[in-house]
């Protein structure tokens, strides 16, 4: 494709006017056409981002032979039926996270792209980062060692409505669909698929899990404690503990724009007994590398921005599979987002918790 990729949206809610706003950073995008449940709807949508098309209903919007790939950004439960006509009506599609409600719901949408031959991704925009491409190169560098531990949690107090997306049932609502995505996913981005699970969670009065942990244990030894709630105050972000050191991923967890290397010095740090003309010293550039070692751990900040919003990059790489004919990211595979789905469906299983249709 030598022209601009010309992309469909999905909705225009929240969440689809946040991916609108990303386009606008991508200079081979063209924001095409938007499809809604009401016309009135599409075209508020139209207006705010000087949309070409709009459609009154996400079946027009699939059928638009100027659209290329369309973003979905509907409520959890419509994510699966969405794709699956937008892939049936020949779009490449990036769904947004979380990918389904369930696995078998994620086995059908990924079934349908691959005998489409379309292009199918979850929309784990966390991902496409600058600061979480570096933190796994960082990683895998063994900058801080071998991965022992993993903290992450995701969490606020969130006001109360029964009929909202985050507290109603029928709607895929709950602290894990909607916020246990992100600790999970950087779990999986970081240590893979977890080998042995155990969570706990309380359910309220609607029946969603409103708070939840869970503790995954992987195949080397590794162990991942990861915290969500829809009631709590979290500090939102996470922790990577490994032989020689830690990385800090800095709050938001979904939109982290900062790291904290801490390594701990070969010597282990007592200094107290470091004379405070040792410690200036080690200030000068040619002793540093020795004094370093004495004096302690080291704590290095990475500053790592991001343009415009954050949803630019996870489209900029839809973009680029689009024009090299690829049909999914290496980034965020598709058996990854289905192997996440399951591992979604065993962390639940204990608390009894099912969504319509299940």
């Amino acid at each position: 494709m030598n022209r601009k990729i010309r992309w469909g949206i999905l909705s225009t809610g929240k969440i689809a006017q946040s991916f609108a706003e990303g386009l606008r950073h991508l200079p081979d995008a063209e924001l095409a056409a938007v499809g809604s449940r009401t016309q009135e709807a599409a075209n508020q949508f139209r207006d705010r981002f000087s949309v070409a098309r709009r459609h009154g209903s996400y079946e027009a919007l699939a059928a638009d032979p100027d659209v290329d790939v369309i973003y979905i950004g509907t409520p959890h439960n419509l994510h699966c039926e969405n794709t699956i006509m937008c892939l049936e009506a020949g779009k490449a599609v990036l769904c947004e996270k979380p990918f389904a409600i369930n696995a078998a719901q994620a086995e059908r949408m990924i079934a349908a792209a691959r005998r489409k031959n379309l292009f199918l991704m979850e929309a784990m925009w966390t991902r496409f980062l600058p600061s979480m491409i570096e933190l796994r190169r960082l990683v895998a560098e063994g900058i801080i060692g071998d991965i022992q531990m993993i903290e992450a949690n995701f969490g606020f107090p969130a006001d109360f409505n029964p009929e909202g997306r985050l507290f109603n049932l029928e709607l895929g609502g709950g602290a894990l669909l909607d916020l246990g995505i992100y600790p999970l996913s950087l779990a999986y981005y970081l240590l893979g698929r977890p080998s042995r699970i155990q969570s706990m969670a309380d359910l309220g009065s609607t029946g969603v899990d409103e708070r939840a942990g869970a503790i995954l244990g992987f195949p080397k030894g590794q162990i991942a404690v990861l915290h969500f709630s829809l009631t709590s105050d979290m500090p939102c972000d996470a922790t990577i503990m490994g032989t020689k050191g830690r990385i800090r991923v800095h709050a938001p967890i979904f939109r982290p724009d900062k790291l904290t290397i801490s390594r701990r010095a070969l010597a282990p740090a007592k200094t107290s007994r470091v004379p405070d003309s040792v410690k200036k010293i080690a200030k000068h550039p040619l002793l540093a590398p020795i004094t370093n070692r004495l004096i302690g751990p080291r704590n290095q900040v990475l500053s790592l921005p991001h343009e415009g919003n954050g949803y630019n990059y996870e489209a900029a790489e839809v973009n680029r599979a689009l024009r090299e004919g690829c049909l999914e990211s290496p980034r965020m595979p598709l058996d990854e987002s289905l192997d996440i789905m399951r591992t979604m469906d065993a962390i639940r299983a204990p608390w009894g918790l099912k969504y319509p249709g299940e």
